[in-house]
Formats: structure tokens, sequence, C-alpha cells
């Protein structure tokens, strides 16, 4: 249901976009306006509540975005309140972000290492992906330091495992099935 919602009101600001020129410009805007929500639980929950009137959210807002983000982000958002879908706001920018990105042919793709990338390595990464994939690759690296070493890709629905503690989980994988025998006795 949620994202159903959220794929209707993206698709009525991906068509405005369309006729504005303006996926790029629009997502940026509905990114920020998600994070400003999701990096702040309290304004979330205050947002959402039910006992606030429609006015009273349209203040805030006014408060936090009028002047910062498109008049049409505005309006989206507005409407969004009229029609009490404030819950849906995550989804909508998800299914706007994938839309737009269809649209630019533009892929996400996360790079987990053990140690942060540098920028060159980030940038040699993207480069290779977005010519395998034969789309602009926007990367976001990720840092977990369970994978030890090397990188582990994950791509639309693909994940490239080069990482060591992948390796080494592959090699654990292959010593149990390998079947031990002494002499004399089978295992």
């Amino acid at each position: 249901m949620a994202k159903l919602v959220g794929k209707r009101y993206a698709e009525a600001l991906f068509e405005v976009a369309l006729e504005y020129d303006k996926l790029e410009e629009y997502k940026q805007e509905i990114i920020e306006v998600s994070k400003v929500f999701e990096s702040e639980p309290k304004l979330k929950t205050i947002f959402e509540h039910p006992k606030l009137t429609k006015n009273e959210k349209k203040d805030i807002i006014n408060s936090l975005f009028k002047g910062k983000i498109s008049q049409e982000i505005l309006n989206l958002l507005y409407i969004v309140v009229d029609k009490g879908r404030e819950r849906y706001l995550s989804y909508i920018k998800d299914e706007y972000v994938a839309l737009s990105n269809e649209k630019l042919g533009i892929i996400e793709a996360k790079a987990v290492t053990a140690v942060p990338m540098t920028e060159e390595e980030k940038s040699k990464l993207q480069d290779n992906l977005s010519n395998k994939f034969g789309k602009r690759v926007i990367l976001e690296n990720i840092v977990n330091e369970e994978i030890i070493g090397g990188v582990l890709v994950k791509i639309e629905d693909k994940v490239i495992d080069n990482s060591i503690k992948g390796q080494l989980d592959n090699i654990e994988k292959e010593l149990k099935n390998v079947k031990v025998e002494k002499i004399g006795v089978k295992s």
C-alpha cells in the first residue's frame, strides 16, 4: 500500500518534472526534504501527528523549505498534507528517485569496503561500473570493517563480492564439502 501511494505521487511529480525539464533538480530537492524529516525523528513525529491541523503542517513546511526549494516541490508537500499522506513522504522520494534515475540513465551502487575509499579509487570503480553497465553510476561508499579487505559492490539486483571475507567464506564452504579419508577409514 505504502509503495503504491508513493508511486502515485512520484509519477505525478515525474510528469511535472518532464514538462519543466527539471528531473535532476526535483530529485535533489525531494531527497533533501526527505533527509530533513529522516534526520529529525521528533520533527517527523510532530509533522505526522493527526492532532496537528493541515494549516499548522503547511506552516512547518513553509518555515523549513519556503525559498529553499522549488514551488512545485512545495506544492507536492501541500498536496501530501491535504490528502493526509505525510507518512508516505519517504516512499514518494524513493519512487521519484527511481523514475528519474531510469529516465536519466543513472544507476545507484553501493561499494562496501573495510576502510573509506579514496576519491581516486571511487572514481575508478565508478567508471568501470559505468562501462560495464552502460549507464552513469552514482557510487556510495559504505565502510564495514567485517569484510576485512577488498570490495563488495551492490548494484541493481547484483552483488559483486571481491572482499576477503567473501573469499574466506567460499574457502570455508569448499573445505566443508571435502571428504576426508584416513587409511582404512572412510568418513
